[in-house]
């Protein structure tokens, strides 16, 4: 694929391998958030803002800054203006390195005055949710890049960019949730006993972990089908590369439960081929939207089950499974609002 220029704007397209050093360098970033995070849940280090792990993070993000740079300036040689001189889809990968800068800056100011925030303080630190919205607006260029394309539905290979952006997204929102996160919290050990207060908050924090995880990923997985009929591993790459990140936080202690989200994706690419879901098809996407969260948590109960103890009423789990595809079918409402043809199911 080479580089094209559209006559109106003079902007230009990307080809499919700077998309995908986009995406790796991008990815590096969010790595470099997760380990950041790994060593602050289970290593013994010294709380300071100049740590391996944050080198680790901000070489990542000056690696990608400086490649986004470079696509400027070269387009540059070739627009009549600044704004042309931007690849079609990446202003907002532009505007997030800023972003993601005046927080990094803002951060460092931040632990000199404030100190180091160690725990949930962390992650609603207001310099580190910029450093969030820095680095998803970032990510998001490649997404927004093939979106903006014409032809045929692609195949995996052709849209694997934009899926690991979106894949890479989900992840730094889980990250940022990860006090929140259905696929590890081990809050159903804790018995449920009415009237106790440790049990009923277990509960409602539990409740609140599957719903946010699942909404973060069916967001993601319907945003990804609004536009495109995914191709076969696009739910493997997302759910699956969603876990795999989750699980690192925990060091891979409970890597048991990365088959909830594996099996979640294979569900994804099944039911897509099967059902062939889309706002012409509105059942068929309610019914995925249903089935896939459903999937998700009756396998992670089944292997919590299994290596562990669930002492929450069987009415609780059971219930918050249910729950869970509800909330994926009223977000494909959202992505995919009623139309006339929804009259019709």
């Amino acid at each position: 694929m080479t580089t094209t220029f559209r006559p109106e704007t003079r902007a230009h397209r990307t080809t499919w391998g700077e998309d995908l050093v986009t995406v790796v360098l991008g990815s590096w970033l969010t790595l470099g958030g997760f380990v950041d995070g790994y060593a602050h849940r289970n290593l013994d280090t010294p709380e300071t803002f100049f740590t391996p792990w944050h080198a680790v993070l901000y070489s990542g993000f000056l690696a990608v800054a400086f490649w986004l740079t470079w696509l400027v300036i070269r387009g540059r040689r070739q627009a009549p203006s600044l704004t042309g001189a931007i690849p079609i889809g990446y202003g907002s990968s532009v505007a997030g390195v800023v972003v993601f800068m005046a927080g990094a800056i803002g951060d460092m100011f931040w632990h000199i005055i404030f100190g180091i925030e160690v725990s949930i303080d962390a992650l609603l630190s207001p310099t580190h949710l910029l450093l969030l919205i820095g680095a998803l607006l970032i990510l998001s260029g490649p997404l927004r890049a093939a979106w903006f394309d014409d032809g045929p539905p692609p195949g995996l290979r052709a849209l694997l960019p934009a899926v690991l952006a979106a894949t890479m997204a989900a992840a730094q929102l889980g990250f940022f949730f990860q006090y929140m996160d259905g696929t590890s919290v081990r809050l159903m050990e804790t018995p449920y006993i009415p009237g106790v207060e440790t049990g009923y908050f277990a509960v409602v924090a539990g409740v609140g972990s599957v719903l946010i995880t699942t909404m973060i990923l069916m967001g993601v997985l319907l945003l990804l089908m609004r536009r495109w009929t995914l191709p076969l591993g696009a739910g493997l790459v997302l759910f699956g590369g969603f876990g795999l990140l989750m699980e690192l936080l925990e060091g891979f202690e409970y890597r048991q439960e990365l088959v909830a989200p594996l099996a979640a994706g294979l569900a994804v690419d099944l039911l897509v081929r099967a059902l062939r879901p889309g706002a012409d098809r509105p059942a068929s996407l309610r019914i995925l939207a249903f089935a896939v969260p459903v999937v998700m948590w009756i396998v992670h109960f089944a292997i919590f089950s299994v290596s562990a103890e669930i002492n929450w009423p069987v009415s609780v789990w059971t219930g918050l499974i249910f729950f869970a595809g509800l909330a994926g079918v009223g977000l494909s409402l959202l992505a995919f609002p009623f139309w006339r043809g929804d009259l019709d199911v």
